[in-house]
């Protein structure tokens, strides 16, 4: 069975795309913590960052980090965390490696919906 970011990836099912290359896809996330919370998530499934090489995790730090510079400066956020879950226990639902992106606020901020966020951090 494929995890739902496989299905993403695939084209299956719509997402809030960000980011995109050959190799990987960074999308806003439908369950947010924050607004702006995005995953960034490998095209070649393996199941957490423990089980991908070298390339493969400095590759997911170097580029979540872009987003999260461009995130950041789109939404105004004070801070953002940057962040693996790896096994159940630590929080990690869909095994299938993926990097949360998360700004935090000084400020409660207001809910918006995915696509109005989308559209801040793309113009």
């Amino acid at each position: 069975m494929k995890t739902i970011f496989e299905q993403i990836i695939n084209g299956e099912i719509p997402s809030y795309k960000i980011y995109e290359n050959n190799k990987y896809i960074g999308i806003l996330d439908i369950y947010p913590d924050a607004k702006g919370h995005s995953l960034l998530i490998p095209k070649k499934k393996k199941t957490d960052i423990l089980h991908e090489d070298e390339t493969t995790r400095s590759e997911l730090i170097n580029i979540g980090s872009k987003i999260a510079k461009n995130i950041k400066a789109k939404l105004n956020a004070s801070g953002i965390r940057l962040t693996f879950n790896t096994g159940k226990t630590s929080g990690q639902v869909i095994f299938h490696t993926h990097l949360h992106i998360i700004p935090s606020y000084e400020e409660k901020q207001t809910d918006e919906n995915l696509k109005e966020v989308l559209k801040k951090i793309m113009d």
